[in-house]
């Protein structure tokens, strides 16, 4: 999965940083909404890190620079404006490329190892997790067996193989509600993550959207063969093995997992939900009544404002991806969003955690 997602010349993301073609996301529905929402996630955020000088935010998996051009955009309507040090973190040398031609006052990175420790930071993860490459597991009774790609006489096929011992904690720890034969994916390099952010700031918050559940919601009876999918030209396919390099590659997050990831990194979890909720708590209620007083404004693009609202917000389109907010040692009682941290869900334990 990692070679056929980010190989340097034959890889997903590395042959075309811009996949419009492929698959839509919340900061394409349109030009600058979801950048300009965030915008006003990232004020809170400030004022909760201390208002810090500069103001670090550091985007994971940035892509093509788009979000980045979004964000820099409306926060010059913000105070932290002339503080902002906006860093994207992104593997495919040719969307670094991109995203320097759009957000020309941001710095873009390979990995968070080039990224120098600080008192703090403003960490965001849009749709980064679910592209992380994947193991897939699959349970036989009470023991589990890794499913390993292996190149038969005409094409590639999955083959049982034992599974490793971190590949069986991940099954023994987040599958219980598995049937037998049904099967799972162990994300990796999450770990890593979560100890980069450790190493590059003291006090960060940490905004993580994407889609998912707990674990279990999505290593349950209503995936029993899992989530993985191969998505081309807005078309999924389960034959995730079919013409490496040429499909997006991706599974549904266990937010269980980063829920742990992120205590064992001293933070603590702030709130999980919706981004419906979350952008309706930000404002996004507010544009629609905005757009209706722009003189000359057509019918047209009425319907095109409606509608990208309409995408960002609904239970049945990115309305229904998660928000996870993670925070060490920032005070977020006054985050936009976020409900009560009462009602934020507990670490996963070797139960049940639905």
């Amino acid at each position: 999965m990692a070679s056929a997602l980010y190989d340097e010349r034959h890889g997903f993301y590395s042959r075309a940083p811009s996949r419009a073609a492929d698959y839509f996301t919340s900061v394409t529905v349109h030009p600058r909404l979801f950048g300009t929402l965030l915008a006003r996630h990232l004020d809170d955020v400030w004022t909760a890190l201390g208002q810090p000088r500069p103001f670090r935010v550091v985007e994971l998996g940035c892509g093509d620079g788009t979000l980045a051009r979004q964000i820099e955009s409306a926060a010059q309507e913000l105070q932290w404006r002339e503080h902002l040090s906006y860093i994207g973190v992104e593997r495919s040398a040719a969307a670094r490329t991109h995203a320097r031609e759009r957000a020309s006052a941001a710095e873009f990175v390979e990995s968070l190892d080039a990224i120098d420790a600080g008192p703090s930071a403003a960490i965001l993860s849009n749709e980064l997790f679910d592209a992380l490459p994947v193991r897939l597991l699959q349970r036989e009774g009470d023991d589990w067996v890794e499913l390993r790609v292996t190149c038969g006489d005409d094409a590639l096929a999955f083959e049982p193989a034992p599974a490793e011992a971190t590949a069986a904690r991940y099954a023994r720890r987040h599958g219980q509600c598995v049937p037998d034969g049904g099967v799972i994916e162990m994300r990796e390099g999450v770990a890593d993550i979560y100890a980069g952010i450790q190493r590059i700031a003291r006090r960060w918050v940490m905004t993580t959207i994407d889609y998912g559940g707990l674990a279990s919601e999505v290593h349950g009876p209503r995936f029993p063969q899992g989530t993985m999918l191969a998505y081309r030209r807005h078309r999924a396919s389960d034959d995730v093995l079919a013409d490496p390099g040429a499909s997006d590659l991706t599974a549904h997050v266990n937010f269980s997992e980063l829920i742990d990831a992120g205590t064992c990194a001293g933070a603590m979890t702030a709130h999980l939900g919706t981004q419906g909720d979350f952008l309706t708590a930000l404002g996004i209620g507010e544009h629609l009544p905005a757009v209706q007083r722009r003189p000359n404004l057509s019918v047209a693009d009425y319907s095109h404002e409606r509608d990208a609202v309409f995408q960002l917000v609904s239970p049945t389109d990115l309305g229904r991806f998660r928000v996870l907010v993670q925070a060490r040692d920032a005070v977020i009682d006054r985050l936009r969003g976020l409900g009560t941290a009462a009602a934020a869900p507990q670490p996963a334990t070797g139960k049940d955690h639905g």
